[in-house]
C-alpha cells in the first residue's frame, strides 16, 4: 500500500509540473490578450437583440 501511495504522489507532481510549465508557456506566447477582461467594440443600438 505504500508503494502505491508513492506512485499516486508522483504521477500527481509530475502532472503539477507540466500544467505548470504550459501556465508558464501560455504566459509569455499569449501578446495579444485582452486586458483588463473587457474587449471594447462598437455596436449600433438598433442592431443588439434583446
Amino acid at each position: 500500500m505504500k508503494g502505491f501511495f508513492k506512485f499516486l504522489g508522483t504521477v500527481v507532481a509530475i502532472f503539477s509540473a507540466v500544467i505548470g510549465a504550459l501556465a508558464v508557456f501560455d504566459h509569455f506566447t499569449q501578446k495579444n490578450k485582452i486586458k483588463d477582461g473587457y474587449l471594447v467594440c462598437e455596436v449600433p443600438d438598433n442592431d443588439t437583440e434583446q
